[in-house]
């Protein structure tokens, strides 16, 4: 082989190259369910006022935590979950969610209003979805055509209370989670 053919072979991979070495590597993006500091007391809706919409987040469940808080202004503790979920293909409107795309959603551990509630698990059904999900992908065979994911729904005027450390979360009584299955492999 000419010189002048590896000189060329050379100069084609370090221009095929050189925009790799400065490019930067994609932080996650990370969203806030509710907002740290959603409106709460009488500036939020009634329960009355629900027009039974929900909002549906699904995806992989990439972390449950609980956090120990206390309520602003009367100090009463407060157990709250953290659920971690990534967005996937199936949450796709035709324009592809960023991959790393993770909503953060917080709930508390139990629910505040008994009277109301009609499944006063919702929060312990969370963590135990979110255990078999994960459990469900690490023991998955990768040539399947389905894939496990959690589904996350949550009231269109889902109440909230204020916390110390985690700001604003929902009340467990207006959140409920399950697994299923789609047909679209994690990114």
């Amino acid at each position: 082989m000419s010189n002048s053919v590896k000189l060329a072979l050379i100069l084609m991979v370090a221009a095929f190259l050189a925009p790799l070495s400065f490019a930067q590597a994609a932080s996650s993006k990370e969203l806030r369910r509710p907002a740290a500091h959603a409106a709460t007391g009488s500036a939020a809706k009634s329960q009355d006022d629900w027009d039974g919409s929900v909002f549906v987040l699904d995806g992989m469940p990439m972390l449950m935590e609980l956090h120990h808080d206390t309520e602003v202004g009367t100090g009463k503790p407060i157990d709250v979950y953290m659920l971690v979920i990534e967005m996937q293909v199936m949450n796709s409107d035709g324009n592809l969610e960023p991959v790393g795309l993770q909503f953060h959603n917080y709930f508390t551990a139990k629910p505040l209003d008994r009277k109301n509630d009609f499944n006063p698990h919702n929060a312990r059904d969370c963590k135990l979805w979110a255990q078999h999900i994960q459990s469900a992908l690490q023991h998955h065979d990768s040539k399947s055509r389905i894939w496990p994911y959690i589904e996350m729904l949550t009231n269109s005027n889902a109440r909230v209370v204020e916390t110390n450390e985690d700001g604003s979360v929902w009340y467990s009584d207006d959140i409920q989670c399950w697994g299923s299955m789609d047909r679209f492999s994690p990114f």
